[in-house]
């Protein structure tokens, strides 16, 4: 299920703006940056890290005593709750990014250990390299083959294992450290540095060296990344800035990382907005049409610390493509109030809501000079009669789940009660679906998919691949799918070329304001978006493969070091390379264009996956791969 964030502007009287920045930035954003203290200083932080996650329930329970203190007091409940989701929100980002770098790096260290070439595989085991590749085929023949009888038992697991090649990886670990032979431990060497193949073409010592020079440089860049900051919030009033300032003035920093660090903390651009208000219910937001016809928006809560909004509440400014989904919000509104007892409140349009303010130029106080805005997330399957029932007859299966189980139980306590009768209820109120338009779906050939690959040279390949003979019809460069729009790519290099050399001269001067992006990278990344969509229509391909961006820029980053020092033995000139490298694949927001690919590729119809793209191998090769991948991947799933 993916979801789609669209926005508007609110527009209401400078009383009221007046009234709700000071209880944004007076008071719920310091009661966030309080709460992002004490999670970092709880007793139970390090479990916390272990896990690689904090639940939204021990944030609850910090703020709970906060609700009284005089610095956050007299606060909407929603505004509360809008702190502990927020400081949730992000420490289980930061905890889980931290846990799977510790994983990742202890994964590549371990396999680090146990690689060799082939020419110390047999110095050390004494025996002939066929002698290995033997031996290894025999190992990896009875890890499949336990594999192949595990499969076979009954078990209760309901969800197929789709990690099959890290599984074998994890057992051939396990296998090497657990046996103390000689010509086993080479032969799972063998294994492990050719991806759980035997390879039986000679290696290359050059190619090899690089690759554990890679990896090396990866690690390192991983080490660097766990000694990150912890989340600090926002500082409106310029506090941490003049105590840094006032450090770094008196001391001397301890080591270059520390330096780092206050560098960083003075050249940042200081925070100038609130926290956004986080809203989590649909019916949280009560949706209206005024005398003039203007859609307009309450939010619950808010009203009784700012009275004026009973007779001014906010009113909706959008773009003219995006007011018929607020005007389906309105819809689903009066609905669900003419039929309170029936109408579902989880199929409504609306998931998620967020208000917030914008950073507007200009002079006079922020809460003149700032845009307010709604930021509104929506599932796009409920747009349509198809995409509806489809949501609906799955949820209809998850209550119908839960409750069979609770049913089993033979004794239950009062919140079990509860919650069963709330999901009765809301089963019940699932048999009356909202009605929406019907929309056709594309068909297309179950055989045919659209593998697109990313890279350092060639930012996106898109591959046409028949999975039933395994062969390539076309391949498109980016130079082909932009076509006589490729001029605007280059143009798009030259602007952030030029505004990153006008960012660095601002920061060397010290000033706050740095020359922003256009939105001409955004429209280069919908032209490449629209040519993938146009050549997957032309084929008749049923889905389109987008490889994985998770470590994109690490692995391309380890990739960029290792070639600069091998391209000289200056450490100056390998500095100098690598900026220069790393400056135009930074620039590239691979993120953004694989969201342009997927959003187009969701309003005509065509289905998306993602997959991880190998390692090596050609543009056209890895789009090529991805795409077989996917294939693959399905048939694992289906057993």
């Amino acid at each position: 299920m993916s979801f789609k964030t669209i926005q508007c502007g609110l527009v209401v009287d400078e009383p009221i703006r007046r009234k709700l920045w000071d209880l944004m930035a007076n008071k719920n954003t310091p009661l966030v940056n309080e709460l992002l203290e004490q999670v970092s200083q709880h007793a139970n932080f390090e479990t916390w890290q272990r896990w690689g996650t904090v639940s939204e329930a021990s944030v609850q329970k910090l703020c709970q005593p906060l609700r009284t203190d005089h610095r956050f007091e007299n606060q909407p409940g929603r505004f509360y709750s809008s702190a502990s989701r927020m400081v949730t929100y992000a420490y289980q980002s930061w905890l889980a990014l931290q846990k799977k770098r510790r994983l990742r790096l202890d994964g590549k260290r371990r396999w680090l250990e146990v690689v060799q070439s082939d020419a110390a595989l047999v110095q050390t085991s004494g025996c002939d390299l066929e002698i290995i590749q033997a031996k290894a085929q025999e190992i990896l023949g009875s890890l499949n083959a336990e594999e192949s009888s595990q499969k076979a038992r009954p078990t209760r697991r309901k969800k197929p294992n789709l990690k099959v090649d890290r599984n074998l990886i994890g057992r051939l670990f396990e296998t090497h450290e657990s046996t103390k032979d000689t010509l086993i431990q080479c032969a799972i060497a063998h294994l492990l540095k050719n991806d759980c193949r035997v390879n039986e073409l000679e290696e290359d010592p050059e190619k090899f060296a690089d690759r554990i020079h890679r990896k090396q440089k990866e690690i390192e860049q991983l080490e660097a990344k766990l000694v990150s900051r912890l989340p600090k919030g926002r500082d409106l009033t310029g506090e941490r800035f003049i105590e840094t300032l006032r450090i770094a003035t008196e001391q001397v920093p301890e080591s270059e990382v520390e330096q780092r660090l206050w560098q960083a903390k003075l050249l940042a651009k200081p925070a100038t907005l609130p926290y956004p208000i986080l809203f989590g219910s649909q019916d949280d937001l009560r949706w209206s049409m005024n005398e003039k016809g203007r859609l307009c928006v309450a939010f619950n809560g808010v009203e009784k610390f700012i009275p004026e909004l009973k007779e001014t509440p906010f009113q909706i400014y959008c773009d003219q493509r995006q007011l018929p989904t607020f005007e389906k919000f309105l819809q689903d509104w009066q609905a669900h109030l003419a039929n309170e007892a029936t109408y579902p409140l989880s199929l409504f349009l609306l998931k998620t809501a967020s208000l917030g303010w914008e950073e507007e130029k200009g002079k006079g106080d922020p809460w003149i000079v700032n845009r307010l805005t709604l930021h509104c997330t929506i599932n796009p399957d409920l747009l349509t009669a198809e995409g509806t029932e489809r949501v609906q007859q799955e949820s209809i299966a998850k209550f119908t789940t839960q409750l069979s189980k609770a049913v089993e139980q033979e004794t239950l306590t009062k919140g079990q009660q509860e919650s069963i009768k709330r999901q009765r209820s809301s089963l019940a109120r699932l048999q009356n679906p909202p009605q929406r338009p019907s929309k056709l779906q594309y068909q297309g050939c179950p055989e045919i998919v659209v593998g697109v690959s990313i890279g350092l040279d060639r930012p996106i390949t898109a591959a046409v691949v028949n999975l039933v003979t395994g062969q390539a019809l076309t391949y498109r460069s980016t130079r082909q799918l932009l076509g006589d729009n490729y001029r605007l790519l280059n143009r798009q290099r030259q602007q952030q070329q030029h505004n990153t050399i006008k960012r660095h001269k601002n920061q060397t001067k010290g000033h706050i304001n740095q020359p922003s992006e256009s939105e001409l990278g955004q429209y280069v990344d919908r032209l490449l978006a629209n040519s993938i969509i146009k050549l997957a229509q032309q084929f008749q391909a049923s889905c389109i493969v987008l490889p994985q961006t998770k470590n994109l820029r690490e692995r391309l980053s380890a990739e960029i070091n290792a070639r600069a020092e091998k391209k000289s033995d200056s450490k100056q000139v390998q500095d100098k390379y690598a900026k220069e490298v790393r400056m135009s694949i930074h620039r590239w927001s691979y993120n953004r264009l694989l969201t342009a690919i997927s959003t187009q590729a969701e309003k005509t119809g065509l289905a998306i996956e993602t997959i991880a793209q190998p390692l090596q191998g050609t543009p056209q090769q890895k789009a090529k791969d991805v795409a077989i991948a996917a294939y693959h991947f399905r048939q694992v799933s289906s057993n």
